[in-house]
């Protein structure tokens, strides 16, 4: 029996500005001050070890290993911080274990602040260098994906990055600060260079998540993750029914595997995440999806938004119609609030979402991979939501090309044999996509631009114009309606096999 859905939009423009304007904070002031830019840039100044001084001041903070002149020398910015955690009413204890001592997170603020420093506090926030790297850093696979945005082989390409050009990649994102590294492929636990990476991420500071199909993830394997430093496995599960997963991935019995492996990797205690990449047709089993993934003792579920890119150029009648994804969306919002397993999504319409339908004291994503609760992380949420392409994160393609989005393959913007990676960093297309007001369509003038931005991946996919507005948003239905009339692949709301979403949404 299918269920009726009622036809979801976005909000209006209006209501959305009526809740944002109450949800300034008296920070975002503070932050503005000139001077106070003169501060951050001499705390957050990298050494040629790629630290800087707020990060040591931190790692020093209620650190009982001091002894002698280091003690000494720390005394006086641990008093500052104790009057200021005392007047905050924080508890010193859990500070110290939740963000002094918490590596990633020191990063990423001393890397906000010297993004603040150089480019001046913006909504959305411009980054100094990526807050995230996502590396696919094999072509090579043991599945075959119908909707596989890398087009990955059986092998590995023949212009792959040698292992001491890898490891030099890595340097360079250590010294540019870069907090996080996702490392994905191709499948990257097929490549015997996956281990010496992870060995010197970890030694240069660089906290790693790795994505994989999750047929791989034996006990030995996971053994071998954690030993290297990895904290978090993400595994792509693409139905809640066997047979519909195995002919997504071209293979009988990748769906055992893998969720075999999910349960190796919890068991094993290693973080583990539960991705999904909904079509058309299978969007409706989203609540079922996300009770898998509880029932497998997964701490994340990860939507992986559908981009027309590698093979999935040849399965365009797959994509979600805009009605099916502001549903979706507002399914994902309420399962993020419920609490029983964090949310994340790729699409950025998630963090537009979060301001729309879930409350005032709720939980709001912050990007793609982070989520917190209270108004206080809605107004962070439009500092680093939404799109993150170019602006606080790009790709690393196998061979060394640098693009803004992995779901944007073909848009070089510069390679590591050729330029460093912060020359490549700086280039202007990321300065074209860090400014959400040079848009096209209603992205340009929407109110949610600073919490959304449309997925520039999709723009680019469909229209070949990175500032083009995204059809998947219903605030772009126009566009939407003139894709279906254009692309002989893209099945209209109605068509046969259309869920009972647009059904009632072509009513």
């Amino acid at each position: 029996m299918r269920i009726e859905f009622t036809a979801d939009r976005p909000p209006t423009c209006d209501a959305a500005d009526a809740r944002q304007a109450a949800s300034h904070h008296v920070l975002e002031d503070v932050l503005a001050w000139p001077l106070i830019r003169h501060v951050l840039r001499a705390m957050t100044r990298l050494d040629s070890t790629g630290t800087c001084f707020f990060e040591r001041a931190c790692e020093n903070y209620n650190n009982s290993h001091l002894t002698g002149r280091a003690s000494f020398k720390w005394r006086l910015p641990e008093a500052l911080v104790d009057y200021a955690l005392s007047r905050a009413k924080l508890d010193k204890g859990l500070m110290t274990e939740k963000l002094f001592h918490h590596q990633p997170t020191v990063r990423a603020l001393a890397l906000a602040g010297r993004s603040i420093a150089r480019h001046g506090l913006s909504a959305p926030q411009r980054f100094a260098a990526p807050l995230m790297v996502v590396w696919n850093m094999t072509q090579a696979c043991n599945l075959r994906c119908i909707h596989c945005y890398q087009n990955a082989t059986a092998r590995p390409a023949h212009d792959e990055l040698t292992l001491a050009e890898k490891l030099e990649a890595i340097d360079q994102m250590g010294a540019a600060g870069v907090p996080f590294l996702a490392i994905a492929g191709g499948e990257p636990l097929v490549s015997k260079d996956l281990w010496p990476v992870l060995e010197r991420a970890r030694e240069r500071r660089i906290h790693v998540s790795l994505a994989t199909n999750g047929t791989l993830l034996t006990r030995d394997n996971v053994a071998r993750l954690i030993a290297s430093g990895v904290k978090y496995v993400e595994v792509s599960v693409d139905s809640v029914v066997p047979e519909e997963h195995d002919k997504f991935r071209g293979q009988p019995g990748s769906w055992r595997r893998s969720v075999e492996g999910i349960r190796t990797s919890v068991a094993a205690g290693m973080r583990t995440g539960f991705a999904t990449c909904f079509t058309r047709r299978s969007v409706e089993t989203v609540d079922e999806a996300v009770a898998l993934a509880i029932a497998l003792g997964c701490r994340t579920f990860s939507h992986f938004n559908f981009i027309p890119v590698g093979r999935g150029r040849d399965m365009l009648d797959a994509d979600l119609t805009p009605s099916q994804r502001e549903w979706l969306m507002r399914k994902l919002v309420g399962h993020l609030q419920e609490g029983r397993i964090n949310v994340i999504s790729t699409a950025p319409q998630f963090g537009r979402s979060c301001v729309a339908y879930a409350p005032p004291d709720g939980i709001f994503a912050t990007g793609h991979a982070g989520a917190g609760k209270g108004a206080k992380t809605m107004v962070l949420s439009r500092y680093v939501g939404g799109c993150g392409a170019g602006r606080c994160y790009c790709a690393m393609q196998p061979n060394g090309d640098i693009t803004p989005c992995v779901y944007i393959p073909t848009l070089r913007v510069g390679n590591l044999r050729r330029q460093s990676f912060m020359e490549i960093w700086d280039c202007s297309l990321f300065g074209i996509l860090s400014d959400r007001s040079d848009r096209q369509d209603h992205c340009a003038t929407c109110v949610d631009r600073s919490y959304c931005g449309g997925c520039r991946a999709r723009a680019f996919a469909y229209f070949d114009d990175i500032r083009s507005g995204d059809p998947g948003c219903g605030r772009n239905e126009e566009l939407w309606h003139d894709l279906v009339a254009r692309e002989a692949h893209i099945a209209p709301a109605n068509a046969p096999g259309a869920t009972a979403i647009d059904s009632v949404a072509a009513k």
